[in-house]
């Protein structure tokens, strides 16, 4: 007897009254704004392969609409998304995070001002840190990633909204609500759902994505007109040049909980640059102290340093015959 073929995936109940609908930018701006006026916080993942507009569709969002509204959390009249919440450095996403309320907060991949994988590790943990210790700033943030698989699944429990972008088109996905053994918005099962219905429906080149029921419609949109793709790009160049926090700038806002011995010896040699710090014996009872490394490696860490900045060795550091030498260089 032949065994007959049995399928386990259908197009969602839920679900089939989105199969046509469409998203006006208008209508969805509308519904983040709502979820900030119940004290909520909005965590929207954008994702698609290079080149399919993930920075076109955001800055549509953030350039086009979000930048002339005001922000009613803080009710100072300024708009809800500024451009010095353009961010790519992920130590200045979680300043961000603690700083800015009522704001939008579009964190673009880290492009090529940064090594991609610390850079997906650090935003990672970034958001898991905040996120845990319940910061809720009632903000929206729009992570964009190439790949959804990249996000952290302890971040992604977090996420309010999932875009997955084609060229010109946006799948949206929202985590269900209101269910016994309710989660958060899984994207893992969303696609081994996807990988099961391709499997039972062989003869299909495309999933549709009505058959999830956190499917919400989709968004149709153009690449950015040319006066905010100019913004767009202004950005980004900016926030390469600005480069990213300093340790003493991470360690200030909690990011980290100790200088590394690299920022604590480039942290004396600034003292040393401003005159605060004139005498060797103070230098290295101080670094000794902080960094708390063997006297072997301290000097070796020391030298190479000072060498960076134009100074002598320690050894020669501070010499009386060298002084004006050293105030010269700078």
């Amino acid at each position: 007897m032949k065994k007959q073929r049995t399928k386990s995936v259908f197009p969602h109940r839920e679900s089939k009254q989105f199969k046509e609908f469409k998203w006006s930018f208008k209508a969805f701006i509308f519904a983040l704004l709502s979820r900030l006026r119940i004290e909520k916080d909005v965590f929207v993942l954008v994702t698609g392969d290079t080149g399919s507009g993930k920075s076109h569709l955001t800055g549509n969002f953030c350039l086009k609409y979000l930048a002339k509204e005001l922000n009613f959390i803080k009710n100072d009249g300024s708009p809800i998304f500024e451009k010095s919440n353009f961010i790519i450095d992920p130590g200045k996403f979680a300043v961000k995070m603690i700083t800015e309320e009522g704001s939008a907060l579009w964190i673009d991949e880290g492009r090529d001002s940064v090594n991609r994988q610390k850079w997906f590790s650090e935003i990672n943990q970034t958001i898991a840190s905040r996120k845990n210790k319940n910061r809720k700033r009632f903000n929206i943030y729009w992570l964009c990633m190439p790949y959804e698989t990249e996000i952290d699944p302890k971040v992604a429990k977090h996420l309010t909204l999932w875009l997955w972008v084609r060229r010109g088109v946006v799948e949206v996905y929202c985590k269900s609500s209101g269910k016994k053994g309710g989660t958060g918005l899984d994207i893992q099962k969303i696609l081994e759902r996807e990988a099961r219905w391709l499997k039972e429906n062989p003869k299909a080149n495309f999933v549709l994505p009505y058959i999830h029921p956190e499917f919400l419609g989709r968004i149709f949109f153009k690449p950015l007109t040319e006066g905010y793709r100019k913004e767009y790009e202004k950005l980004v160049d900016e926030n390469k040049a600005v480069g990213e926090l300093s340790e003493e700038e991470k360690l200030e806002y909690g990011i980290i909980e100790k200088m590394t011995p690299e920022g604590i010896i480039n942290k004396s040699i600034d003292d040393i640059k401003s005159g605060s710090m004139t005498n060797k014996r103070d230098l290295w009872n101080h670094l000794k102290e902080e960094t708390e490394l063997p006297d072997d490696k301290l000097q070796k860490q020391l030298n190479f340093y000072l060498k960076l900045e134009g100074y002598p060795t320690f050894n020669k550091l501070f010499e009386k015959k060298k002084k004006e030498n050293i105030k010269d260089l700078f």
